[in-house]
């Protein structure tokens, strides 16, 4: 079983003995043995040491035992398990540096091997010590995860907002929060030595406005009264990217620790889950050392043979070998590429169904208020459990939205009319628009009608939910495909969501809306295709 994978880069001043001595004074340290620096840059066949476990490692080295570069090293500790037999621990440190005063590339495994099923007893996720070897001692470069906590208030919010949305993010962030009484559900920086280049933690100090970081990154990535929210790193989905999350609430930390699980290995458990694959990918494996090994000795004895008719024939065959390992390695990047994508679309249809399962309870708490004489229409109840069956259509979703929140929300016929066009052609995200329409006349409602401005609000959609104008400037007809008539009176509604941008009733939705000050309720004119500009 893979428990645990990390890799990080390094820039320690002595370059690779210094990793290498790190790494055979942990080993010493936990096999209560000396274990030789040099012999282990050498490479170890199989050190056996009294409790039974095993330490073996490999380098790219010349004759001479000079590193050859791009430089590959890997180092193997296997040791048993005190009370569980049949269950052997593996850890594997992996070491890649292209050349010399080049970073060093550094990956950790630690997997589990067991010999039959029946070895059943549990694994507790855990962190090697020699992660926090390395990291503390071997100079990480600066973007390496979790070095420091980062605290989180209002005046760097903004900021923090923008992170978790850059597409080269891949680590996971670990928000936590204080109770009213200003504790901690764990200290931050007993989470950080547990995370520390694996993801970053970020805290929510007390005395923060934690109102306020919700208004400007959006309620998804925002925690407080002593939650943990974990965002993970951005991912690209057919319609667009999102940032998966796990909300641990307060209750549910309670719980964790009246059963006796540290809220630190929990989390780590939480987050392995997702990363162990990707980083697995990423390791330096005792696998890969020995071919860059074998790599190295075919090229040399290549340039050893005298004849040239005997050298072509070696060429060739190294050539041939190298080209089908090469298009074995497509093949495997191009596997690895599919899971990702397909992992990716999994994470947002369970976050999408998530949301929806909270906006649903919502929505059926609020059907049960509605006074008995005023009934529900068949068409409502349709609409609820197509609704509750994630099958719910476009004209459906406002048919729900706009009797739940009849006193803040006027869907207009032009707006039913757009949202059948869609259907008919076979509108695809019924739940999304559901999702979105929720959200408009619930918070979006809240910060209008309390006189916050649209930047402020427009946090609850993202940065490519929401449009307060057009992007283009509009032409006359454009004007007038935007202009509905609301009591006796026209109005120009540029503003609107958005989800998707081809140019298709299926796949594309644009909810065109104004905010009638007076009336305090919002005028839905436009629910279907991109209107032409």
């Amino acid at each position: 079983m893979l428990v645990y994978s990390n890799s990080f880069a390094l820039n320690p001043p002595g370059g690779v003995n210094d990793v290498i001595v790190q790494i055979s004074t942990w080993v010493g340290g936990a096999r209560k043995s000396y274990v030789d620096p040099f012999r282990l840059a050498a490479g170890i066949r199989d050190l056996r040491f009294d409790d039974g476990a095993a330490l073996s490692s490999l380098a790219t080295l010349n004759e001479h035992g000079d590193p050859v570069f791009p430089y590959h090293f890997s180092a193997r500790l296997t040791h048993g398990q005190p009370g569980v037999p049949g269950r052997r621990w593996v850890t594997e440190i992996g070491i890649r540096q292209i050349a010399p005063e080049q970073e060093i590339q550094c990956s950790v495994l630690l997997k589990t091997d067991e010999i039959s099923a029946r070895v059943v007893d549990p694994i507790q996720v855990t962190r090697p010590r020699i992660v926090e070897f390395l990291l503390s001692r071997c100079h990480p470069v600066s973007a390496t995860p979790g070095l420091s906590v980062v605290k989180l208030t209002e005046g760097n919010a903004a900021a923090f907002g923008q992170e978790i949305e850059v597409e080269s993010r891949r680590h996971p962030i670990v928000q936590i929060s204080c109770d009213r009484e200003g504790r901690m559900p764990i200290a931050a920086d007993r989470l950080q030595s547990v995370l520390i280049g694996l993801a970053q933690v970020v805290e929510v100090p007390p005395g923060a406005n934690t109102y306020r970081i919700e208004e400007i990154i959006g309620r998804k990535y925002s925690c407080f009264g002593g939650a943990i929210n974990i965002i993970f790193g951005y991912r690209k989905s057919e319609s667009g990217g999102f940032c998966k999350t796990v909300l641990m609430r307060p209750d549910r930390l309670e719980e964790l620790t009246e059963a006796g699980v540290a809220i630190q290995s929990e989390i780590l458990a939480i987050i392995t889950h997702h990363t162990n694959l990707p980083n697995s990918w990423r390791h330096i494996s005792n696998d890969s050392v020995r071919e860059a090994i074998l790599r190295i000795r075919l090229q040399n004895s290549t340039a050893k043979i005298d004849s040239d008719a005997d050298f072509a024939v070696y060429e060739a065959l190294l050539s041939e070998a190298s080209e089908q390992l090469a298009n074995e390695n497509r093949e495997l990047d191009s596997s690895r590429l599919d899971i990702e994508a397909r992992e990716a679309r999994i994470d947002q249809i369970t976050s999408e169904n998530d949301r929806l399962k909270y906006t649903l309870s919502s929505m059926q708490a609020s059907s049960d208020a509605i006074e008995p004489e005023e009934g529900i229409s068949n068409a409502l109840s349709e609409a609820i459990r197509a609704a509750l069956e994630k099958k719910v259509s476009l004209e459906q979703a406002l048919l729900i939205v706009s009797t739940i929140f009849k006193e803040r929300l006027s869907v207009l016929p032009t707006a039913f009319s757009s949202a059948r066009d869609s259907d008919r052609r076979g509108f695809q995200y019924g739940s999304k628009a559901l999702e979105m329409l929720m959200d408009l006349a619930g918070g979006y409602w809240d910060d209008i009608a309390e006189g916050k401005g649209d930047q402020q609000a427009r946090a609850r959609f993202g940065r490519t939910g929401f449009a307060a104008k057009e992007s283009e400037k509009l032409s006359s007809e454009g004007r007038k495909s935007r202009t509905f008539r609301f009591k006796d009176q026209d109005f120009l509604m540029e503003k609107h969501l958005k989800h998707g941008v081809k140019d298709s009733f299926a796949e594309t939705l644009r909810i065109h809306f104004d905010w009638i000050a007076e009336e305090k309720v919002i005028v839905i004119g436009h629910c279907g295709k991109h209107l032409d500009f």
